[in-house]
């Protein structure tokens, strides 16, 4: 059996990557079977945790600050966003 299969998108700044990121980008991930896709986005230190449910992605939930991050995929996982974006500013 094939280990999970993870994507994390990172958001960039702007109107046009935000479409891109939060869109685009999922219709693509649907498309190649992804089956977890997590949504980065720095701006508002969040992380959005989307699972395919056979009829598209649907939100696990959106998950900010000292929330641990909630992952299907990856039930063993055990990471709050402020660990995620405190290990992200590390040199």
């Amino acid at each position: 059996m094939p280990p999970p299969t993870l994507v994390v998108e990172v958001v960039s700044p702007g109107e046009l990557q935000w479409e891109r990121d939060y869109i685009a980008k999922r219709a693509q991930y649907e498309d190649l079977g992804i089956p977890e896709y997590w949504i980065i986005n720095p701006q508002d230190s969040t992380v959005l945790v989307l699972t395919q449910t056979g009829q598209g992605f649907s939100p696990v939930g959106t998950f900010a600050g000292a929330q641990a991050v909630v992952s299907p995929q990856f039930a063993d996982l055990h990471l709050t966003t402020v660990e995620l974006f405190e290990a992200g500013s590390q040199p």
